[in-house]
């Protein structure tokens, strides 16, 4: 998993203190809410919403969240998630994420999260039979690695 796998896409925010414990550290719950922040916001840097996506009927659970953490954030932390896309196909997308603290540098945590494509009813779907969703998803992937 690496960052160089396509466009990454960072956003600042502040740790609040509902999302800690009583000792001030972030509670481990409060980075899947700060995953899909990244994750709404990377859809939103390439012009896509989650909204539109819904309104063509394409619904994107979620399947896994791997996390993990490696240090940890305290109240009024300033971090930054950054989200890339890592893998897509007609029935999957995974996305990759960093949390860091950039104001040392620091690496709290790496994750990933594995979404699935169904209809609005909850019956999968391939994301192909929705042509502007495809396309729109697709351009979110790195270009191919030229052939030599």
């Amino acid at each position: 998993m690496t960052e160089g796998a396509g466009v990454a896409v960072s956003q600042l925010f502040r740790v609040r203190y509902a999302e800690t414990d009583a000792m001030g550290i972030v509670h481990h719950s409060s980075y899947i809410v700060w995953l899909e922040m990244g994750r709404t916001e990377f859809m939103r840097h390439f012009g896509f919403t989650y909204r539109q996506l819904e309104e063509m009927g394409v619904v994107m659970p979620v399947l896994e969240v791997n996390i993990r953490y490696r240090r940890p954030a305290y109240y009024d932390d300033e971090l930054s998630v950054t989200t890339w896309l890592e893998e897509l196909s007609r029935t999957k997308i995974k996305l990759a994420y960093r949390v860091e603290r950039p104001s040392d540098g620091t690496l709290l945590t790496e994750a990933t999260t594995l979404h699935t494509f169904t209809g609005s009813d909850g019956r999968p779907i391939r994301i192909t039979h929705h042509p502007e969703a495809w396309s729109r998803l697709q351009a979110m992937s790195p270009a191919p690695e030229p052939q030599t």
